[in-house]
């Protein structure tokens, strides 16, 4: 019997990675909480993840992050651009420990919802070799930019590579991710978010909150 993930938001009926996608987008528009007020939007269905919930996980994070960093070890910490730079942003703050900080930049996406071709934008400066990596992205959905972001590193040669996400998608599909992170934060159903980082065409990243977007925004395709 395949093992049953179960969504963390359902209190009740509880959201599985092999439910039928029919019933996962029934229960996503069920379970969705109303937009704060000042940031409603024709564009937006409803609030998944709310502001008090990320800073709350954020912490815990951080948390776990630091009992599995070796202390008195060299660390880099590499944000994925563009979409991880809040997360981050807050994550990074809860840490006492020395690290040096750089960026990565790969992008799937385009205006559209459908992962594609991985793009740099940016490569890392910093010397990585036999110092611990922590690599930070907003969500992990298809796994294309995990795997190319780690294939990267292990070529300069790093003394350990944590990967942590803020997000992964629950799928039992042909599309599922083929990786798994190290740290994540929310498990979420299939459907495309934003906020919090994540965007769609360079809009809504400023959300406090993470939402989703209204399914006559885009054509076919996730995110």
């Amino acid at each position: 019997m395949p093992s049953r993930r179960l969504w963390i938001f359902s209190p009740g009926t509880q959201l599985t990675d092999d439910m039928p996608l029919q019933k996962q987008a029934f229960m996503i528009q069920n379970k969705l909480n109303p937009i704060p007020e000042g940031w409603k939007s024709e564009d937006l269905q409803g609030m998944l993840i709310s502001e008090s919930k990320l800073r709350s996980r954020v912490r815990t994070l951080a948390d776990q992050i630091t009992n599995q960093i070796p202390p008195h070890e060299p660390v880099v910490v590499l944000p994925l651009l563009s979409g991880a730079f809040l997360f981050a942003a807050d994550l990074i703050r809860h840490w006492k420990f020395e690290f040096e900080l750089d960026f990565m930049g790969l992008s799937s996406y385009r205006s559209g919802t459908e992962s594609g071709r991985i793009e740099w934008t940016h490569r890392v400066k910093t010397e990585l070799e036999n110092k611990n990596v922590i690599l930070i992205d907003d969500i992990l959905d298809t796994g294309q930019t995990l795997i190319e972001s780690i294939n990267e590193l292990r070529k300069c040669k790093p003394a350990s590579i944590h990967s942590c996400v803020l997000l992964e998608k629950m799928r039992n599909t042909p599309r599922s991710s083929p990786i798994s992170a190290d740290f994540v934060g929310f498990k979420i159903p299939d459907c495309f978010v934003v906020g919090y980082g994540l965007d769609f065409a360079l809009k809504f990243r400023q959300l406090p909150f993470v939402g989703v977007l209204a399914p006559d925004c885009y054509g076919t395709g996730t995110h």
